[in-house]
Formats: structure tokens, C-alpha cells, sequence
């Protein structure tokens, strides 16, 4: 995957279109280009990690391609920054969650705006900070690197293999999002939540139970504890992110 490099979505080559890009070159910007479609596109992904889409009012002719870039921003960690009208960011927001946009730019456009904007974007170590932290909680290492390896181009991902282990890591990190096994050997999830939700440094972090128990008993029982929620580990990856995504739309609205 080309590092440092814009992917511009666009339909036409219009007037701003084309100003967009001598900005871009005058700035330095490494970029390449694709038509709105899903063809295109797919010959396009693996050739930058920041997607600058040019929307326009027939934005909403094209959800097929929408579904494919928030899959792309789900599945492959690209980054997303959108330039149009409130009513296409609407349309767009249908398909696409909006955790999932970096950045919204109205037109007209402040063109330094987007420059700025694309260059912290493509600065490696501001992207990394800029990814939500989760916590995996879970005796089973095998389990614990699989998630990691699924979250890891989306989020920042650390692990612990037991509750205290977990706790002293809390100690001097912060996490964003708790993903805890309930049915660790040695000490339950749901004394885990306990000792978490004692602590100063962990008492607020949203905890979500994986568990590999589907019954009903089983999931009322998890549900007792008034977790944020909790997620089968029958879950595939894109489940997972799908779901994680929406937590954090979620989470991002309530604030």
C-alpha cells in the first residue's frame, strides 16, 4: 500500500476539480485519481491511504460505490475526507457512517482549508494517534491476536490475557473501548467488569463481553451486568467492525 498518498474520487473533471489537484501538486502532494465506481476504484485502493471524494448532486446515483469505500474504510483502515453540499453529505452519511468521514468540506471551498487539512492527514504519526484505542481482554491468545489482526488497520489494538493484567495496563494507558472475555478461567468477566469499574483509570471505558455462549440464558445472564453490550465470538471481521464503527458513531453523537 502507497504510503503518504491521496486516492481523488471524482466524476467529472470540472474547474474545481482540476484547481484541487494544481493545489495539491503546488503543496507537494503525491496523488493519483479514479472515476466514481466501483471498477475504478478497485484498481485505485492499494495506491493511497487518504480518500478525498468530490461529491456532487448525483452523489446519490451511486450507493453501490459508497458501500464498496466505507468497506474500504472499514475493512482496509483508509481514511476519508468528503467535499460537497450538506444535502450530498447527507445522502453520503445514509451509507457511510459518519465516524467513518475524517473531514466534511463545504463548497465553496477554502482551498488552504483543504490543504491543511490533507497534509495532517497524511502525516504517518498524527494518523495513528488519531485511531481509537481498544483493549482485548482474553485468556486465549490464539482468539486475542485474531481480533488484533482485524482491528489493527482501524485502530490501535492492545492486549491482556487476565483481568490484573488488564488493570495495570489501564494503570498508565488509556483505552477508548474494553473488549472483555467473559468466560476467562481464573477470574469471570464479570468480576473482571467489577474490579475494572473500581478503578479511577478504568471506571468510565466502555466494556463490551465476548462470549461463545449464543443461548438465551447465557446472554441474559451477560446482559444482567450492564455492559455497553457484548459481541459473540462467533463474530466475523466484518461484524466486528461494522459494529465497532457504529458504537463509535454512537458514542461520538452523545458527546
Amino acid at each position: 500500500m502507497a504510503k503518504n498518498r491521496v486516492l481523488l474520487i471524482r466524476k467529472d473533471d470540472t474547474f474545481l476539480v482540476n484547481t484541487i489537484k494544481t493545489n495539491m501538486e503546488k503543496n507537494g502532494y503525491d496523488y493519483v485519481e479514479s472515476e466514481i465506481s466501483v471498477r475504478e476504484l478497485s484498481k485505485r485502493k492499494d495506491d493511497a491511504t487518504l480518500l478525498l471524494l468530490y461529491a456532487d448532486d448525483t452523489i446519490g446515483e451511486e450507493r453501490e460505490t459508497l458501500v464498496y469505500l466505507k468497506d474500504l474504510c472499514l475493512e482496509d483502515g483508509k481514511e476519508l475526507i468528503v467535499i460537497g453540499a450538506n444535502n450530498e453529505f447527507a445522502t453520503i452519511e445514509n451509507i457511510i457512517p459518519p465516524e467513518l468521514i475524517e473531514e466534511k468540506v463545504s463548497r465553496p471551498l477554502d482551498m488552504n482549508h483543504l490543504m491543511e487539512k490533507i497534509g495532517d492527514m497524511l502525516d504517518e504519526e498524527a494518523r495513528e494517534q488519531r485511531k481509537k484505542m481498544i483493549l482485548i481482554v482474553d485468556d486465549d491468545p490464539t482468539y486475542l491476536k485474531t481480533v488484533k489482526e482485524w482491528l489493527k488497520g482501524e485502530y490501535r489494538v492492545a492486549m491482556a490475557n487476565s483481568g490484573m493484567q488488564a488493570i495495570t495496563w489501564l494503570a498508565i494507558n488509556k483505552a477508548d473501548l474494553i473488549l472483555l472475555d467473559y468466560e476467562m478461567p481464573t477470574i469471570k468477566g464479570s468480576k473482571v467488569m467489577e474490579m475494572l469499574r473500581s478503578e479511577s483509570t478504568s471506571s468510565s471505558i466502555p466494556i463490551m463481553f465476548l462470549t461463545g455462549k449464543s443461548d438465551k440464558e447465557s446472554i441474559m445472564e451477560v446482559l444482567s451486568l450492564k455492559p455497553t453490550g457484548y459481541l459473540l465470538k462467533t463474530i466475523d471481521k466484518k461484524q466486528l467492525l461494522e459494529t465497532l464503527a457504529k458504537f463509535f458513531v454512537e458514542q461520538k453523537y452523545k458527546k
